[in-house]
């Protein structure tokens, strides 16, 4: 017959089960899925819960199911609507169906491999200390486009408008520019034109701004 007990040795994926007095031998362990669609892995913990389901009445040829609540390992949230996984270092992942929300607090480290990536919401908000991104080109796409805050820029800067054409560049404040300033069209201030104006040298004759 079945029978509860507690996993006292684990070797590669295998477990030894105490019942009583009695120690099974290295038994198999039943795991969420394998086969060719998916293989998935539940590390063992000494300590652990779990039944023994023998084999033709033989205890030692039997499987292991695992999976029962004990006093020290429950669950912390056992909302009808809620699945929810709680692991060792305090990484939580949680799904509600009825608000159909998705959540995952890690404690530390996110590493996603993939080849594409898309990613569709209404709304994206980053709280981070730091930010870095590493690529070759980086494309935004947004009707407009805010930066508060101090802003370096190491390279050049171009500008120009929609399909190509000219484009503009405004600053509201004052420029402080270190090296030359070249320009292809006129320059002028709230006075007037500062390319071609003209000005009166001490002897009396007009000279042209070069």
């Amino acid at each position: 017959m079945n029978e509860l007990g507690i996993i006292c040795d684990i070797k590669e994926g295998k477990a030894k089960v105490a019942i009583g007095e009695m120690v099974t031998d290295f038994l198999n362990v039943f795991q969420a899925f394998s086969n060719s669609y998916a293989v998935s892995f539940s590390p063992l913990r000494i300590g652990e819960q779990v039944l023994v389901m023998p084999v033709r009445g033989d205890l030692n040829s039997g499987v292991i199911l695992r999976g029962l609540y004990q006093e020290k390992h429950k669950s912390k949230n056992t909302d009808t609507n809620t699945f929810n996984i709680d692991f060792e270092d305090g990484t939580h992942l949680e799904y509600n169906s009825k608000s159909s929300t998705l959540k995952l607090d890690v404690t530390k480290d996110i590493s996603i491999t993939c080849v594409d990536k898309t990613i569709n919401n209404q709304n994206d908000t980053l709280n981070t200390q730091s930010h870095t991104t590493n690529a070759n080109t980086i494309t935004l796409n947004a009707p407009s486009i805010n930066l508060n805050g101090n802003t370096q820029i190491a390279g050049a800067i171009s500008t120009s408008g929609k399909g190509g054409e000219s484009g503009t560049f405004s600053i509201k404040g004052n420029l402080n520019l270190i090296g030359d300033l070249k320009v292809s069209g006129n320059i002028s201030d709230s006075k007037g034109d500062l390319t071609n104006h003209t000005h009166s040298c001490t002897d009396g004759a007009t000279a042209v701004s070069r």
